[in-house]
């Protein structure tokens, strides 16, 4: 890990975060750094520092794992890519709705309501799916606009589908094949996870420091386990699910390679199987990291983006949100440094 890097994640400790996770891989061969505590806010449990071993609240990196198990049943025939979701979520059906696919979901091109506040009349995955199919559609189907919606709803079809709880398919078909081993929902051990954002009012929603619960509302209210949000995680958990994107892990090279594939574009946005691609001018993964790079990032703090043309992925883990939520222009510009810091020409 190079100075450069070193100095960019030490200077963001205490204003953007209070602890940091950076992997960065080259043709196999890792190397990580790590900055910060768990924790300062004592209210929250003892604050300890942050090690490769600290388990940071993954948000949207979570949908890696449900496409990789999605694609999973594609490769097994289960499903196809044009299966409609109706046929796993009987809840979602009429109109526009009935010709959605798997397809449209992981491309976020379903026509799905960007958000809903599900956490305000749910309190189980079933009911959130149920609530989820229930709303109409905001657009006709085929137009990028990113939702969580769609993968709640995965949450409940994929388990029909597996004949088994959500969170066991995960761990059982994605985790534990990866070698992501200590990745899970529901960590049981609170004193080795970074915590998150406080609710200060005495009447908010979870009036607390959030530790080693899942920040999303909504995954909360679905008891922790969904499947846009829930996963926690190392670096070195992430970069061993991104090798279902990478190198073809459970769901076999061709569907990878498919799912790195361009198949949606937005305003300055592109978008895979699951997978946000490089857009146009490469603003999130900095200018260094080439055309046909792939990953995701999550709301917490969170990015994993793998460039294939020189076998480099970087994993950034942070908790951003420790502080509120009104920093997304400063974790923008500090993912960017981190990213040029690690793939400039020459660095390293």
């Amino acid at each position: 890990m190079n100075d450069r890097t070193r100095r960019l994640v030490d200077d963001a400790i205490g204003t953007l975060c209070t602890a940091t996770s950076v992997l960065v891989d080259r043709s196999s061969e890792s190397s990580g750094y790590v900055s910060g505590t768990l924790c300062p806010d004592p209210d929250a449990g003892a604050d300890v520092p942050c090690t490769l071993a600290s388990l940071f609240d993954l948000a949207s990196l979570t949908k890696l794992a449900t496409t990789a198990l999605l694609l999973s049943f594609v490769r097994e025939r289960l499903v196809t890519l044009d299966t409609p979701l109706r046929e796993l979520v009987p809840d979602f059906r009429g109109g526009a709705k009935d010709g959605v696919t798997l397809a449209q979901v992981l491309t976020h091109t379903a026509g799905l309501i960007w958000w809903l506040p599900l956490y305000q009349e749910v309190g189980s995955i079933e009911e959130a799916a149920w609530r989820a199919a229930q709303e109409p559609l905001a657009r006709d189907p085929g137009t990028f606009v990113y939702s969580d919606l769609g993968y709640i709803m995965l949450t409940q079809g994929l388990a029909n589908i597996g004949d088994a709880p959500f969170a066991d398919l995960i761990r059982e078909r994605v985790l534990e094949p990866t070698g992501a081993e200590t990745a899970r929902f529901l960590p049981d051990a609170r004193d080795v996870c970074v915590a998150t954002e406080r609710y200060d009012a005495p009447d908010a929603y979870r009036a607390r420091r959030l530790r080693g619960e899942v920040h999303d509302e909504n995954a909360h209210a679905m008891g922790g386990i969904s499947g846009h949000a829930g996963l926690f995680g190392t670096a070195s958990d992430v970069l061993a699910i991104g090798r279902v994107f990478r190198d073809g892990a459970v769901i076999g090279n061709e569907l990878a390679a498919l799912a790195r594939r361009e198949h949606a574009r937005g305003e300055n946005a592109r978008r895979g199987l699951g997978l946000a691609l490089r857009a146009p001018d490469g603003p999130m993964v900095g200018r260094f990291m080439r055309q046909g790079t792939f990953g995701h990032t999550g709301f917490t703090g969170t990015s994993v983006w793998s460039d294939p043309a020189s076998n480099t992925t970087v994993v950034l883990l942070t908790n951003r949100v420790y502080f509120g939520r009104a920093n997304d222009d400063a974790m923008y510009r500090f993912r960017i440094a981190v990213h040029e810091a690690l793939t400039a020409p020459g660095d390293g």
